[in-house]
């Protein structure tokens, strides 16, 4: 039996707020949003990896992306992130953002492009979770749904 993705529940906050604490991530607003979110667990039902989708108007911001280090393996994670692509696509969602300050040829991979800071939508800058983007460091990547 392998892993399963599946939508988060409110059982699933604590699981995914040490999953985020670990990696030294933002747990703010996922109380609030926890069917945005989706969850992978391992064969004993152990949350390893999870990821939010935050809604700005028409487009949905990827984050809290982390998956356990002890669990991670590429085709994991590349499995993962098409699903949670598609996911995002089911939602209705018309562009997907996600912010980064590494694994870019990863994203690329899938389809993202990096944004130019001047082609970053003023609706994504005003979304609580770009607070987190140092200029210089963190990058933008967008993916359009249409393109799927």
């Amino acid at each position: 039996m392998g892993i399963v993705i599946r939508i988060a529940t409110a059982k699933d906050l604590l699981p995914i707020q040490h999953l985020l604490a670990k990696a030294s991530l933002s747990e703010r607003g996922i109380e609030q949003n926890i069917d945005n979110f989706l969850v992978v667990e391992d064969p004993e039902k152990k949350i390893i990896g999870t990821v939010g989708f935050e809604p700005i108007e028409k487009d949905g911001l990827l984050r809290s992306l982390v998956m356990s280090s002890e669990s991670w393996n590429a085709k994991i994670g590349l499995d993962f992130i098409e699903l949670a692509v598609s996911y995002g696509k089911q939602k209705g969602y018309e562009t997907l953002y996600l912010l980064t300050n590494s694994s870019l040829p990863f994203f690329e991979y899938i389809g993202f492009r990096i944004l130019e800071e001047n082609e970053i939508p003023k609706h994504l800058r005003a979304s609580e979770h770009f607070a987190q983007y140092v200029d210089g460091v963190t990058k933008v990547l967008a993916l359009s749904t249409k393109d799927l």
